[in-house]
């Protein structure tokens, strides 16, 4: 998708129906510093107020995809090539996280080590060596909730019975034994418990 593009035709599209930047913020409760953003291309409209911008735009949502009216000759193409944007955007989206996932995991696991290798080498007492140990626990269990979260929406879980491919509940993935990113769930469609590995791409 075309930021700047659709960003003009949000522009053109508001002036059109005689609205100024406040004005159309106002109707949409939101700030005219966002809607500032949507017309030079820094930002896309959010999901939740598609529809209604585009109610009041008077376009449709392929028309605001696309960064302009879409007539019915190609309206099925536009809408395809919109669908697969969407995708690779999405695909692309939960790589980022997933590569953040695994920094951030190392960045919280560092002050156990750090705290560790202290209480292992450094002569102290040994209430002193517990609370540094415990200490360095703390940034990872902050980080443990964060890191399953990530697990659970980024990409997909695909069961190796009838290799279905879903987004599991938070709960199944807080509870499954792993190793790395695979584990071992129940699939929602044939109920089968299975190691099941993570895919960013939906077949």
């Amino acid at each position: 998708m075309d930021q700047v593009k659709i960003g003009k035709f949000i522009a053109e599209c508001r002036r059109k129906e005689n609205l100024t930047q406040m004005q159309l913020a106002e109707k949409l409760n939101i700030t005219d510093r966002a809607v500032s953003k949507w017309e030079t291309g820094r930002a896309m409209p959010d999901s939740s107020i598609m529809l209604e911008l585009c109610d009041i735009l008077k376009i449709t949502v392929n028309d605001l995809l696309s960064g302009e009216k879409i007539t019915m000759d190609n309206f099925n193409k536009e809408l395809e090539n919109n669908l697969i944007e969407m995708v690779r955007q999405k695909q692309e989206s939960d790589k980022r996280l997933l590569r953040m996932e695994s920094l951030a995991g190392a960045m919280a696991s560092i002050p156990l080590v750090v705290g560790i290798v202290i209480g292992l080498f450094v002569p102290m007492e040994e209430w002193k060596q517990v609370v540094i140990v415990l200490s360095g626990m703390i940034p990872l269990l902050v980080a443990i909730p964060f890191l399953l979260r990530v697990e659970q929406v980024a990409g997909f879980y695909e069961c190796q019975h009838c290799h279905h491919q879903y987004v599991p509940r938070y709960k199944s993935v807080l509870l499954a034994p792993h190793m790395g990113r695979t584990r071992y769930m129940k699939c929602p469609e044939c109920r089968k418990w299975s190691w099941q590995k993570k895919v960013i791409s939906k077949k």
